[in-house]
């Protein structure tokens, strides 16, 4: 007789346990058919009992797993015990459940009537370990140096994974904050994301522009009805897309970089497992775009200039030796490499400021980038220096390139009101005549744009052979000068000042100069411009004017007791925060009093007139006198005289030296005499050669003068016996 599976016995026994487990407890025939089902079980898979009773398995199990569930259900009825995972779907939601089941056969005597298990749902653990992993997967792609897209895409799938029949997609915000832009949607249509490429972030704009304009979650879960897509509904909705879930995505400083996006296909909200994720996924997204954009800015600052975002030295290297390698000389073509470096800068430092540097650089630049082509490689070198790769070019190109660029910094370039007259001195290189390498072309560059500097500044210059010779010779120079007061080997001449009403000696102009046993007499012109720009017009210049003032007492000692001197500064020395203090030291250890002192400094260094004026106040009240020298060659406007505390303005000799036969020399001559004695200056004129020249001057009625025709520098010795020829 066969046994009765429902017999009163067998139950009585388990019914309790059965009924009462909190896993959800169950039983199959041998067909696979469910003969019992407990309450957790109902709760677990969402089917009441009414309707689970007589239910094959087989219609719960997700597809993915029915083959393997399949197989562990036929060993159990063939009488082994079972222990697996599997996934069902969950009535009515479709959502998916992963169980743990304990499956064992029910026998009676020696024959197996069915099964019966325990089903635990480990969805939790399951959820949290594939999540672990994801994110594991991802930042290990990003460790391993995925490209940004290949990272954002798996975020997607990670997402999507998640949830049922959903499309995940990631937007990006621009760097003004204003539009997203596509990030990945590769399951969206391509049409789809190509429409909302570019969406504006505002409060009507879809629910992807509304979570980034309100920085909240945006939950549209009927597109068709939403009036926050208007705009976008039937595009939405030609692709089915009938259900948006937007979250912002968020930097460290709150700021919003982007929207993770959930698409359904159907009118849908989202469950707290959705939420759950979005809020994960949010997190990666966030992780991963910063990631991505520091990357981004670190690999930008390796290649370019903090300051300019021009390519660096190391971008411009690379890019060059690239460009020689594939420039077809047999067919004739050429590379050019230029090198600038801009006239006077450190001037400008000094005298303005280096903030206002700083902006000259970027103005400059964007000047620069605006005549060249864009597939032109033009980068910063460093300081004031610049460098331009021409391609497939020829000479005459190129020299018409080094035109333009000149012409171009013809206009002064204005700075909080300040008119800044910049030039370039430009060298050029060719490939393959100057060298085979990126070093060796800029090397010959630079050398070339040394004797553009030595050819008066504001030109170009080819590299030639014999300039190498030249640039030894100035290396030479900067050595032997770093030496040359420890070995005493400066000396001072002076030039007698004439007042030309007394006819008289009236001062002394201190002028420098320098012999070296190696290299023999240098002028002041070749030795001077190095002194400045290494800085050692520093203690150069503290050494002239100490030297100078000892020298003044001497001849007020030696009955020469009216005489002033008059010593130039440079710019430096004009700007250095201790000028006050040393010349007042200066003229205490000479026992010189103030008004004997003459500071002569050129009219361009009064370019900043706030910081100039502050120095100038400061050396009257130390009692001092103070003469522009050069004038008429700077770009100041003759309005700042008027702000300066001025004793002299020297006429620069470039005035002076055809004033007798040039209508125009003499008409600014004049002018600048007239203008001067109005404001109650003294006017001296240099560079007086001739009688000629000094009549005209006399009957202009200038104060004094300077010149060949009185005496050329003479050393300290020879001065007391200069006598002035008859005026």
């Amino acid at each position: 007789m066969q046994p009765d599976i429902n017999n009163s016995s067998f139950f009585d026994v388990y019914q309790s346990l059965f009924n009462f487990n909190h896993d959800g407890c169950y039983a199959l025939d041998k067909d696979g058919n469910f003969i019992l089902f407990n309450k957790a079980a109902i709760e677990i898979t969402g089917y009441p009992l009414d309707e689970a009773l007589g239910m094959n398995f087989v219609s719960i199990v997700h597809e993915d797993f029915l083959e393997e569930t399949i197989g562990h259900f036929k060993r159990v009825v063939n009488g082994e015990r079972e222990r697996f995972e599997t996934v069902i779907k969950r009535k009515e939601t479709g959502e998916q459940v992963n169980l743990l089941l304990t499956v064992v056969p029910i026998k009676v005597g020696d024959e197996i009537l069915g099964v019966v298990g325990c089903a635990q749902d480990i969805s939790v653990n399951k959820r949290l370990e594939a999540m672990l992993s994801g994110k594991n997967r991802i930042l290990k792609m990003m460790a391993k140096g995925a490209s940004f897209q290949e990272v954002l895409d798996e975020i997607v799938f990670f997402v999507e994974s998640f949830t049922s029949s959903a499309h995940c997609s990631i937007l990006i915000a621009d760097q003004e904050g204003k539009r997203l832009m596509h990030g990945s949607s590769p399951n969206l249509p391509p049409a789809y994301h190509s429409a909302v490429d570019g969406l504006p972030i505002g409060e009507y704009a879809g629910s992807c522009g509304r979570a980034a304009f309100i920085k909240e979650s945006v939950v549209v879960t009927d597109t068709e009805a939403d009036p926050l897509w208007e705009d976008y509904r039937d595009i939405a909705l030609s692709y089915h897309l009938k259900a948006c879930w937007s979250s912002p995505v968020f930097d460290d400083d709150h700021k919003v970089i982007g929207t993770l996006n959930i698409y359904y296909c159907r009118v849908s909200s989202p469950l707290e497992n959705d939420r759950e994720i979005i809020e994960q996924a949010t997190n990666l997204t966030s992780l991963v775009i910063q990631h991505y954009e520091a990357k981004k800015k670190i690999d930008f600052m390796a290649y370019h200039d903090a300051l300019t975002s021009l390519p660096n030295r190391r971008l411009f290297d690379e890019r060059a030796q690239k460009a020689i390698a594939e420039t077809k000389v047999e067919d004739g073509e050429k590379l050019c490499l230029m090198f600038l470096d801009l006239d006077r800068f450190k001037f400008v430092n000094d005298s303005l400021g280096h903030s206002i540097g700083d902006r000259l650089l970027v103005e400059v630049s964007d000047k620069f980038k605006q005549i060249l082509d864009k597939g032109t490689l033009f980068s910063r070198q460093g300081g004031d220096e610049f460098t331009i790769l021409l391609e497939q070019t020829t000479k005459e190109q190129a020299q018409d390139m080094a035109r333009v660029i000149l012409e171009t910094l013809e206009e002064p370039i204005v700075i909080d009101g300040t008119d800044i007259f910049i030039s370039t001195s430009i060298g050029m290189s060719f490939y393959p005549e100057d060298g085979e390498d990126a070093e060796m072309l800029l090397r010959k560059a630079d050398v070339a744009m040394y004797q553009a500097k030595k050819q008066g500044r504001n030109n170009f210059q080819a590299y030639d052979v014999m300039l190498d010779a030249r640039a030894y010779e100035e290396m030479q120079i900067e050595n032997e000068l770093r030496k040359a007061l420890e070995r005493d080997e400066f000396v001072l001449h002076y030039q007698p000042i004439v007042n030309l009403c007394k006819h008289e000696i009236k001062g002394a102009e201190a002028l420098i100069r320098w012999e070296n046993e190696r290299i023999g007499m240098v002028p002041p012109d070749q030795f001077i411009p190095i002194a400045e720009e290494t800085g050692l017009i520093i203690p150069i210049g503290e050494w002239v004017l100490k030297t100078a003032l000892v020298q003044l007492k001497k001849w007020h000692a030696n009955g020469m007791k009216d005489l002033t001197m008059s010593v130039n500064l440079s710019i430096r020395q004009f700007y250095q925060p201790n000028l006050i203090s040393m010349i007042r030291e200066a003229l205490g250890l000479a026992g010189v009093e103030p008004r004997f002192l003459t500071i002569e400094i050129t009219e361009s260094m009064t370019m900043d007139v706030e910081k100039a004026s502050v120095i100038l106040r400061e050396l009257k009240k130390l009692g001092v006198s103070i003469s522009i020298d050069d004038f008429g060659t700077g770009y100041s406007s003759l309005s700042y005289l008027k702000r300066f505390t001025i004793d002299h303005l020297k006429i620069d000799r470039s005035f002076v030296r055809d004033i007798a036969e040039n209508k125009s020399d003499e008409n600014i001559a004049t002018t600048i005499i007239l203008m001067a004695h109005n404001l109650g200056i003294s006017v001296i004129a240099e560079g007086v050669e001739t009688e000629s020249q000094l009549n005209l001057l006399k009957r202009h009625r200038c104060n004094e003068a300077q010149g060949y025709h009185f005496s050329r520098p003479v050393p300290a010795e020879e001065f007391s016996r200069i006598k002035v020829p008859s005026l």
